[in-house]
């Protein structure tokens, strides 16, 4: 169990890293083995990699590499990030507790809309990167990784359809609850893994993914006012370890998209 663990940490580092060093790490684990210290590090190595990458190569190509992981790095950030707003939501207003403020209710409201414009921004900096990559291309090996997330996303919303209709709690319908939530997981690490592997093997050119980091940092910031304005309402309707759970990924979320964006901003454009 804990290989298995150690490989799945290995799959999470950045692109940059594996193409450097995965042979290399992946072969010395497999010497040491996959215990729970080894695991641990491997989780804090992670971390280190995708908020301080070392990018080796001339200026061009560190410039390349540094905008990639920058955009790398806010679209798991926003992947993962997004789903604290309309998870508080329902843990907080479906249905209220009561003594619940209404100003709770209007601050949740304000989180999803910030949430929607996310979206928006961010599928805007997804589609100038197909415009100028993918479409030019026209290799369908780049459409390979976006496939698992699309079919996911196509399932899940079938399944919430079907989920929402009235039904007899049973074990059936229990059952579906859990396969329903296993796929939603399931759906989020391809929404947020696909488009990265996608981006590494296209190696667009710096100049290419200089206005998408620009709208990253719009992203990293909506993100920052979500967490922040989900924090507010979850401290006046009561704090739960779910909601503070909720406001913790939200927030760390969004510290690593605005600390990737920052360094890019500051090194490329500042």
């Amino acid at each position: 169990m804990s290989a298995l663990a150690a490989r799945a940490v290995l799959a999470c580092y950045p692109p940059w890293f594996r193409e450097r060093y995965g042979e290399e790490l992946a072969a010395l684990v497999e010497e040491v083995g996959g215990g729970s210290r080894v695991v641990m590090d491997l989780v804090l190595g992670a971390a280190r990699a995708w908020l301080r990458p070392a990018l080796a190569g001339d200026g061009e190509a560190r410039a390349r590499r540094r905008l990639q992981a920058t955009l790398a790095t806010t679209w798991v950030a926003w992947s993962v990030g997004i789903w604290s707003a309309p998870a508080l939501d329902r843990l907080l207003l479906d249905p209220p507790s009561p003594g619940t403020p209404q100003q709770v209710r209007t601050l949740v409201g304000l989180a999803g809309w910030l949430a929607v414009a996310s979206c928006v921004v961010a599928a805007t900096g997804a589609a100038l990167l197909a415009l100028r990559v993918l479409l030019p291309a026209r290799d369908r090996r780049l459409l390979a990784p976006l496939l698992p997330g699309a079919l996911l996303v196509g399932v899940e919303v079938a399944g919430a359809l079907l989920l929402a209709q009235p039904h007899r709690l049973s074990a059936g319908f229990l059952a579906g609850v859990l396969m329903w939530v296993i796929g939603f997981g399931a759906m989020v690490l391809a929404v947020a893994v696909g488009p990265v592997v996608t981006l590494r093997h296209a190696r667009p050119p710096a100049v290419v993914m200089r206005r998408p980091v620009l709208l990253a940092g719009v992203v990293a910031v909506l993100l920052g006012a979500v967490a922040v304005v989900d924090g507010v309402a979850a401290a006046m309707a009561g704090r739960t370890l779910l909601t503070l759970a909720g406001v913790a990924v939200g927030g760390v979320a969004a510290l690593c998209s605005m600390f990737s964006v920052a360094r890019a901003l500051h090194r490329y454009y500042v």
